[in-house]
């Protein structure tokens, strides 16, 4: 990987996880206010999956990561 890369988290919807549920985590895990992580949950559900911002590989993967140990589908992919 070389420095400087932009990589997206992906977040998927899946049919084991609740809207509720979906948005604690994106709450705890990204910091979001509860309000934009209802709406981000809902996007979610609406189409299947939510882009996040770019950001470098290192932080991503520590995202991924923590999004995974929480239950939810993510991965991340080169932007």
């Amino acid at each position: 990987m070389r420095q400087g890369e932009s990589w997206i988290i992906e977040i998927h919807n899946d049919h084991i996880n609740t809207h509720a549920g979906v948005t604690l985590v994106l709450s705890e895990v990204l910091g979001y206010a509860t309000e934009t992580a209802y709406r981000v949950a809902g996007d979610i559900d609406r189409s299947g999956r939510v882009d996040l911002t770019p950001c470098p590989w290192e932080q991503g993967e520590k995202v991924v990561a923590a999004l995974q140990v929480h239950g939810l589908r993510a991965r991340l992919r080169h932007a």
